[in-house]
């Protein structure tokens, strides 16, 4: 080991044995460890020096500095929620003082400013809110309040925005702070001028306490509605709320939504457990250009009085939606699936029925309920006024499956085929009973492409069907083999026509 600095034999002697140094030997041997100290910390420093130099070097190099300014706004749309509270705006805010490539990468994310919740009308700094969602361009834009239930409520401002269409906004509120919002002024009169709402196309209101509303629809909160929506989705009170005494006082509480809101909408979003016929007929009897409806149960079991006359007559009648093309039914009770008696969709494409999680209760009975909505008298027959249907799958029907399709593709026979599907292009019959008849089935496929042979090749007699795609699947059986996939209309379709056929095989069980 060397030893700079220690020349003295007598020192040097300390350094190989254990003996102690004398008053003189340690000063010697001080004097030498502050030096060794002060040459440390000088290299310590130096090290840091050089480190920090290394670390700017490296971050010139940096494959960040290469990174796109749309990648970086999609981190920062990851890292941020979709709409801003206080505490998320400050995130924001604090992302562009890093660095200028971070800012102008905040800004050009359109989406990050396009979303803003705020507690109360009277918290909204306008002229703040109006250069915000200015930076959200040309997107949809919303602007949400979520007043707390005891919270005061003093009149929202006049004061508009002046930054674009306003296409979204979404009111978790209590009814007092709507009519403030959409419908006073900031001196407590009734709003006549343009108000800064009234561009909105999509509006959600959430009602969640309270239901105050009187049966004189000229008292309606909804008459403040801005009057372009299109699209509606609207929250109501639980049935178990504080809004009713009891959940069954729900059956009897008036829902006035103005007529002109109802025929304007082409999406209706309701969010309702009430029991009763009263609240279905006043959201939907109007809507006649209504395209998407989804309804939301909560899981809750919905009755009705069906000896009730006006219960009575709209079960019987049924509500018609025209236009409806996709039907939700989401949070189902199963035994109150009942409730498609009051529906009637001639210009249904999607039924999705989704039950209330973890309800095994389906049987039978609900599947009836479904198959005589779908069909009115039987399938074939609600088939038969769906001319747009483009896509039918048919799976695993609980009952008679055999039964049901034979009787659907024998009645699909029954009238000239350009009225039953002209517009299929895929069929899905899924876990077929192996022993299905075959007969009526190839029979419809016969009648989409009508042919005769001659010199072994198909001469059809009609035009090119819209028939692309034909897929049928079965249950598990016994050893059994299935002879669709030989038949001489399934040979001529996909080798001359070009449909494409997906069959079997029949899965055996041991």
């Amino acid at each position: 080991m060397n030893h700079e600095g220690v020349g003295n034999p007598g020192l040097q002697r300390l350094l190989c044995s254990n003996a102690a140094p004398n008053a003189c030997e340690a000063t010697s041997f001080q004097l030498q460890i502050n030096n060794i100290t002060s040459q440390i910390s000088q290299l310590h420093s130096r090290l840091a020096e050089l480190e920090d130099q290394l670390r700017s070097y490296r971050a010139v190099l940096s494959p960040l500095r290469k990174m796109p300014a749309e990648i970086l706004g999609e981190i920062f749309l990851f890292f941020l929620p979709d709409v801003l509270k206080l505490g998320a705006r400050n995130n924001l805010i604090n992302i562009q003082l890093v660095c200028k490539s971070w800012r102008d990468a905040a800004r050009l994310t359109h989406k990050l400013w396009s979303a803003l919740s705020f507690q109360e009308p009277i918290d909204v700094p306008h002229k703040k809110v109006k250069q915000w969602l200015n930076r959200a361009g040309s997107i949809p834009k919303s602007l949400i309040f979520s007043p707390p239930h005891t919270a005061p409520h003093d009149a929202c401002t006049d004061e508009t925005f002046g930054c674009g269409p306003l296409h979204g906004s979404a009111l978790a509120t209590a009814s007092k702070a709507f009519w403030i919002l959409l419908g006073w002024s900031k001196k407590g009169q009734r709003h006549i001028q343009r108000r800064p709402w009234d561009p909105l196309k999509s509006f959600t209101l959430k009602l969640k306490r309270e239901w105050n509303e009187s049966p004189d629809p000229l008292r309606s909160m909804f008459l403040q509605l801005p009057p372009n929506i299109t699209s509606f989705e609207l929250h109501l009170p639980n049935k178990w709320s504080d809004a009713f005494e009891n959940g069954e006082d729900s059956a009897g509480a008036p829902l006035p939504l103005p007529q002109n809101l109802l025929e304007r909408l082409t999406s209706f979003t309701l969010f309702c457990n009430w029991d009763g016929t009263q609240w279905l007929e006043d959201a939907l009897g109007q809507c006649i250009n209504l395209e998407t409806l989804t309804m939301d149960f909560g899981g809750a079991f919905w009755w009705c009085d069906r000896d009730q006359p006006d219960t009575a007559r709209l079960l019987a009648s049924g509500l018609l939606l025209p236009r409806v093309r996709t039907l939700r039914l989401q949070n189902v009770y199963p035994a109150s699936i009942d409730i498609l008696d009051a529906l009637k969709a001639p210009q249904l494409v999607e039924l999705d029925i989704d039950f209330q999680p973890d309800d095994d209760d389906m049987d039978w009975a609900f599947s009836e309920v479904v198959l005589s909505f779908m069909k009115a008298e039987e399938l074939a027959a609600t088939l038969s006024h769906l001319p747009l249907l483009t896509h039918l799958t048919l799976q695993d029907i609980i009952g008679d499956p055999q039964d049901r399709y034979l009787d659907t593709f024998r009645l699909l026979l029954e009238e000239p085929l350009l009225q039953k599907l002209p517009n299929l292009e895929t069929l899905e019959l899924l876990e077929l009973q192996s022993d299905f008849n075959l007969y009526y089935l190839t029979e419809f496929l016969k009648l989409r492409r009508p042919c005769s042979m001659e010199d072994g090749e198909p001469v059809f007699t009609k035009p090119q069907d819209t028939l692309k795609q034909v897929k049928i699947t079965y249950h598990k059986v016994q050893k059994e083999k299935q002879q669709l996939d030989t038949s001489k209309i399934v040979k001529i379709l996909r080798k001359w026509v070009g449909v494409y056929f997906d069959i079997g095989p029949i899965l055996y069980v041991d």
